[in-house]
């Protein structure tokens, strides 16, 4: 047997780690409930796969069994469909990059849910809301958020809170965190990096577009939002109107996608009118 004769058994080999690496690619797609071209890309690499197994079967365990005319239209069919999918899957790759601005590429934060259980919320909350809650318990609203993540919503936490902290004291693993803070990780800061992780990013209160952006990219790769954003910060380092105009839009945002948004604050950050104000735009959680 010659080197070239090998080449099929080769394509072969490869061809079931490929399909073995499709799994695990399909798994972890329809497990984050994130549909990427790599979906179709692994669809067409399934076809090819099984082109080439079978075009090595016909080849070399097969001759007397199956008819080599048979085997070769087959395989040539399953090279087309191969290639016209993943033709698809480049199509689709290039409008999202062309259109969204390689929103969708460049976004870290994948809607996530942390568990799949059974209970309700002991909070009053609905589909397309958006809530205000002041001088609430903290704990108690995460222990709701927290909750919320594991009876089938996908979370996404704007917080003032640290995220290292957060995920042992309320058990979220997966569940995207943006920490508001003007903290800059240096190398004076080094043993702060503990407390962020691949889902976990830290933005300044001053930064309200990036908030925005990460917001709606997720709004926009989610099924099931429940978005919890602490205002605190943002309201002392903003302008009251910028900070108005900023909650208006992710009102919108969150009833555009069936949404739910908390928006977090202490009643004495605000001076009465300014207070008034924003509980005209927001429902009041009680």
């Amino acid at each position: 047997m010659n080197s070239i004769s090998l080449i099929p058994l080769f394509s072969a080999f490869v061809s079931v780690i490929a399909l073995l690496l499709v799994m695990f690619i399909f798994n972890k797609v329809y497990q984050e409930n994130y549909k990427k071209p790599w979906l179709f890309i692994g669809i067409s690499i399934l076809f090819l796969a099984f082109s080439k197994i079978i075009s090595f079967l016909s080849g070399f365990l097969m001759i007397y069994i199956i008819n080599k005319n048979v085997s070769s239209f087959v395989a040539d069919s399953l090279d087309f469909i191969s290639i016209s999918i993943l033709t698809y899957a480049i199509l689709l790759e290039f409008m999202i990059l062309k259109y969204y601005k390689g929103r969708f590429v460049k976004f870290r934060f994948i809607p996530v849910q942390e568990k799949n259980l059974e209970g309700e919320l002991d909070i009053s909350v609905s589909k397309s809301n958006s809530y205000l809650a002041y001088n609430k318990d903290i704990d108690f609203l995460n222990s709701q958020f927290s909750l919320a993540t594991r009876i089938g919503y996908e979370g996404f936490l704007i917080t003032e809170y640290n995220p290292g902290e957060f995920r042992k004291r309320y058990g979220l693993e997966k569940t995207p965190i943006a920490w508001i803070s003007q903290i800059q990780i240096n190398s004076s800061t080094d043993f702060l990096k503990d407390s962020l992780d691949k889902n976990s990013e830290i933005v300044s209160p001053i930064n309200l577009n990036e908030i925005i952006n990460y917001n709606d990219s997720f709004l926009e790769q989610s099924s099931s939002p429940f978005i919890m954003l602490d205002l605190n910060l943002i309201l002392k380092f903003n302008n009251f109107k910028v900070v108005y105009e900023f909650l208006e839009y992710l009102i919108q945002k969150t009833k555009k996608y069936n949404g739910i948004l908390i928006c977090r604050i202490n009643e004495n950050v605000l001076e009465d009118y300014d207070l008034n104000k924003l509980k005209l735009i927001f429902k009041i959680l009680e």
